[in-house]
């Protein structure tokens, strides 16, 4: 979100694992954020972090904070977290209707969401997708926030253990059960017609494209995702590679993955983050014939920043990972960031993907 003040709806009853769970998200942010939050609410910002939980569960029994002060704070920042990104073209047969006030009002009035529009509803694990706002800056953009509850099984070996049972040895494995906000961020800008659909980052074995599915689902009635394009992002390998070759860099490759016509894949990676793929004779060899052939499949990249590289008005101090899912068509952004460098990012990836 952008962090417009918005009208604050009444918050849902919080059940009592909600009211963990949020300040045990909030409690993962890092120090200085916590501390903004504070400053922000007048309150002391001195202290380690497990004192300045306590000083917050300590506000929120006076009355001093509310759960949905977190809440709200968690949805301003979220979404410059880790993150994986689709981009759209919107639908030219569309944007016009969306870019007049009067019909995205009797849109959302017929679809019973009006609730919604400027206005802020802090969820913290609704059971289902759910809407929490729905933000429209006349004839220029439409923003739509929604959180669900998703809950999985991680693997930790440190809790094994093993028994004997019947002249049986028995191996116990053990599992952590976790439950996660799932954030999605839907903006979509009706001057350029262009789209971004964030989500949170999701545990191994989930997938986006089922995320994008659902939201899909939830807004169909009054709003059609299938209409919007898909930006295929293949080219975008190709192109940071070859920028990389002429020594023109705009990003440091860690891993470069083609995939030829017949289906075969071909990568190389660095020895280190901090080194390039390319710099040995033989593999810039081989990688530059196989990009003539193939596909760009998996583009593993460190965006550089203006000090190395000061083109298309690059506002970065410091690298950006990015992994560059090209088979999937998706960003996925591995560190939290600073709004303004993940957009920049997103509009290069945009750019070079044309």
């Amino acid at each position: 979100m952008n962090g417009d003040k918005m009208k604050e709806l009444a918050p849902p009853k919080y059940s009592e694992e909600e009211r963990k769970k949020v300040i045990q998200y909030f409690m993962k942010l890092k120090g200085d954020l916590i501390r903004n939050f504070l400053l922000n609410n007048d309150l002391p910002t001195s202290g380690t972090k497990p004192e300045l939980r306590e000083c917050i569960e300590k506000y929120i029994e006076e009355g001093t904070l509310e759960y949905k002060d977190l809440v709200n704070f968690l949805d301003a920042v979220v979404p410059w977290g880790k993150q994986h990104v689709f981009l759209y073209d919107g639908p030219e047969t569309l944007v016009e209707e969306w870019r007049d006030e009067n019909f995205v009002n009797k849109k959302i009035k017929e679809n019973n969401i009006s609730k919604y529009l400027n206005a802020r509803l802090p969820l913290i694990l609704p059971e289902n997708l759910s809407l929490s706002s729905i933000e429209y800056k006349s004839g220029k953009k439409l923003s739509v926030f929604a959180v669900e509850r998703r809950e999985y099984w991680e693997r930790n070996n440190e809790y094994d253990d093993t028994k004997m049972q019947d002249d049986l040895d028995i191996q116990l494995r053990a599992y952590i059960h976790l439950v996660i906000r799932g954030v999605i961020v839907f903006e979509w800008d009706l001057l350029s017609n262009e789209a971004t659909f964030q989500i949170l980052q999701l545990p191994s074995g989930l997938k986006y494209e089922e995320i994008e599915e659902d939201f899909a689902r939830l807004i169909k009635s009054w709003l059609n995702l299938e209409l919007f394009a898909k930006l295929d992002l293949s080219p975008v390998i190709k192109k940071l590679h070859t920028l990389e070759e002429v020594e023109n860099p705009e990003a440091r490759s860690h891993g470069i993955n083609y995939k030829t016509h017949g289906g075969r894949t071909v990568s190389a990676r660095s020895s280190t983050p901090r080194d390039s793929v390319l710099g040995e004779q033989v593999v810039n060899n081989a990688m530059s014939n196989i990009r003539e052939q193939g596909v760009g499949n998996i583009g593993n990249f460190y965006w550089l920043p203006s000090s190395l590289n000061s083109a298309n008005n690059n506002p970065l101090e410091k690298e950006i990972h990015t992994i560059i899912v090209g088979n999937k068509n998706r960003v996925n952004i591995t560190t939290p960031n600073k709004e303004e460098d993940i957009k920049y990012v997103l509009s290069r990836v945009r750019e070079l993907s044309r």
